[in-house]
């Protein structure tokens, strides 16, 4: 544990230039207005979203579907489902490939619907994305038919910097309302938006606490709550993101990291051994949170959860999201700055 400790200081330090590139690209669309500072938070703080839907269902057995709008005004698609465990449960992102709608085999979050009622009934709460361009995140057209969109240099690091922090926001209001424990978040990534996973992560990891409180240990977070990371035929190279920097980061916080790729598919093997390079851990105490899998198929990203390896790539899922996150000993804490009460 010390050892963690003094790898994430470290990690924290660096991460200012890690995460240098995406953020350039989210300012250079960031609306007029987004960067208002809040009088309720210190002179730096900028107001964020608020991670109150824009539209809703209504929940069935627990699920529901929600629009959750973004800084720059995107409208994110996702489908929540509550677990049935209350304020102590853990909580679970899946995202899909993000390679645009246009791309080969491309999927919505309505694919992920038999993971996330696993890992429901396994005690997690879990929040399935369309990110920016992605499934039911794309414009419309005034017929209503969805509008076929590209994806741009930016859109990576603004799916990091945007949707997923409105997802986070969603995510706070629930630890709020005592659903779920924020402290244990975990992501679970397909194709190209593991990396987009892995600069959130970063940026999570580099916000400091709320000045609330004399000392450190006292004050109330306001991130760090990233615990864990599953991430299957991760891209090495995404547009937009500095992925050297980002995992040069990654590598030194203490978020457990399961990197899969099918041994098979040589593009797949030579990105994940190139990403499992950049985060790995040397020493026998990281080699349950620190690990690699190479399966002897040639399967990619989603495929992973289809057909005969749904079942077991299911319980991997859920076995090392137990293990290093549902398991913590991080019990619920409030998450409100204590100078706003």
């Amino acid at each position: 544990m010390a050892m963690w400790k003094s790898l994430c200081l470290a990690a924290i330090l660096c991460v200012c230039q890690s995460v240098a590139a995406p953020q350039a690209h989210a300012q250079a669309k960031t609306p007029p207005g987004k960067a208002q500072k809040d009088s309720k938070n210190d002179a730096d703080a900028k107001k964020g979203p608020t991670g109150t839907p824009l539209s809703q269902s209504a929940a069935k057995d627990g699920v529901q579907d929600l629009v959750l709008p973004t800084p720059d005004g995107w409208q994110i698609h996702c489908t929540y489902y509550e677990s049935p465990a209350g304020r102590e449960s853990a909580c679970v992102i899946l995202l899909n490939s993000t390679d645009g709608v246009v791309a080969k085999d491309t999927r919505n979050r309505r694919f992920f619907q038999p993971t996330a009622t696993a890992l429901q009934k396994a005690g997690f709460a879990v929040i399935t994305a369309d990110l920016r361009k992605h499934g039911d995140s794309v414009p419309m057209s005034p017929t209503g038919e969805p509008l076929p969109v590209k994806m741009g240099p930016a859109d990576y690091a603004l799916m990091a910097s945007g949707d997923l922090e409105s997802i986070k926001a969603f995510l706070m209001e629930q630890h709020r309302n005592e659903k779920l424990n924020i402290r244990k978040l975990s992501i679970v990534a397909m194709g190209s938006s593991c990396m987009v996973a892995a600069a959130f992560t970063v940026e999570d990891w580099a916000r400091t606490p709320y000045p609330d409180a004399p000392t450190l240990d006292q004050r109330t977070p306001r991130g760090q709550d990233v615990r864990a990371l599953v991430l299957y035929s991760p891209n090495a190279s995404v547009k937009g993101i500095n992925t050297v920097g980002i995992l040069k980061s990654v590598k030194g916080l203490a978020v457990p990291i399961y990197v899969v790729a099918g041994g098979d598919n040589k593009t797949d093997k030579a990105d994940a051994e190139k990403v499992f390079k950049g985060i790995e851990l040397k020493g026998e105490q990281f080699k349950e949170s620190r690990k690699m899998l190479l399966t002897s198929t040639a399967t990619h990203a989603e495929a992973f959860l289809e057909g005969n390896l749904a079942a077991t790539t299911q319980k991997d899922i859920i076995d090392f999201l137990t293990k290093n996150v549902k398991d913590l000993e991080m019990p619920w804490r409030d998450r409100t700055d204590r100078r706003s009460k």
